[in-house]
């Protein structure tokens, strides 16, 4: 009984945290779609990638079960990389868990990331079960931020819990879509729910962007059709630069490596390099 009554005594005052506070502000960036097949994971991997290449600490966050951070950057990591605790475990876990626990180095010294975690996809669901549900990632990234520039939060394609979590972790979120009537509607649906965020649940979060990938040269009239909409829809949300349909980035994911690493003179490594920049001159 005694021991019981220690450990509901320790969870209510809260438990000490594995780790130090550190001396950075980390901006947090969500990556957020609802729906596939559009370059969200790409985006994710290789902005988080072009950040940590200009000298930036970067913590990379998978919260798509599907773990394609994991195999996109496969030949960038460790092969049994050591990790405290999964993602799920922390974002379940009464013990104040920090993301940091789940984090390892890649091949780039100023990169870390997270573990593929099939686990996510049960999280999903348990995650309703949990007071302050939206708040659980938002929590564990508290002494995490502390340690990184920049936290990339790859969500998964839908607007279940996990993506709320991210968007209420998120100081700003960048939406990816291609050029097409699905991809558009869903880039609304996603405004509507970051309106929700703002206005029911009070968090100030902001639209980096709006990012056109899988362009392709060959529809220029139907792409400057959608353009054209998405201006006067959009107004000054959508990104300058623009991701084309380049078969190095698809061999480069295939190979588990960046496109920064697997060519950095192709045009995929150049699309991503000046999304990179404009990231950063609209945090300016």
């Amino acid at each position: 009984m005694k021991d019981l009554l220690t450990q509901g005594f320790k969870r209510l005052v809260g438990a000490a945290p594995s780790y130090p506070r550190g001396e950075r502000a980390a901006r947090i960036l969500a990556v957020a779609t609802v729906k596939g097949g559009v370059g969200k994971t790409t985006t994710a991997v290789n902005l988080a990638w072009g950040l940590a290449k200009l000298g930036r600490r970067v913590l990379l966050v998978d919260l798509d079960a599907q773990g394609h951070c994991a195999s996109s950057l496969r030949d960038e990591v460790p092969q049994a990389p050591v990790i405290k605790h999964s993602v799920s475990e922390i974002l379940l876990s009464d013990d104040g868990l920090q993301m940091i626990d789940a984090a390892f180095s890649t091949g780039l010294p100023t990169l870390d990331m997270t573990q593929a975690d099939p686990g996510l996809a049960e999280a999903e669901g348990r995650l309703g079960q949990k007071i302050g549900k939206e708040l659980l990632l938002s929590e564990a990234l508290e002494i995490t931020a502390t340690h990184y520039d920049d936290i990339i939060l790859d969500c998964p394609p839908n607007k279940g819990n996990l993506t709320l979590n991210a968007l209420m972790a998120a100081h700003e979120v960048l939406i990816p879509t291609d050029l097409s009537p699905l991809g558009v509607q869903g880039v609304d649906e996603l405004l509507g729910t970051v309106m929700t965020v703002r206005q029911r649940l009070k968090h100030p979060l902001q639209v980096l962007g709006i990012l056109f990938t899988r362009v392709d040269g060959r529809t220029s009239s139907m792409n400057d059709a959608v353009r054209q909409r998405v201006a006067s829809a959009w107004e000054g949300m959508v990104f300058d630069a623009e991701i084309g349909i380049n078969t190095a980035l698809a061999h480069a994911q295939m190979s588990g490596v960046s496109i920064f690493s697997h060519d950095s003179n192709s045009r995929g490594a150049k699309d991503y390099a000046a999304l990179v920049d404009e990231v950063l001159a609209r945090r300016a």
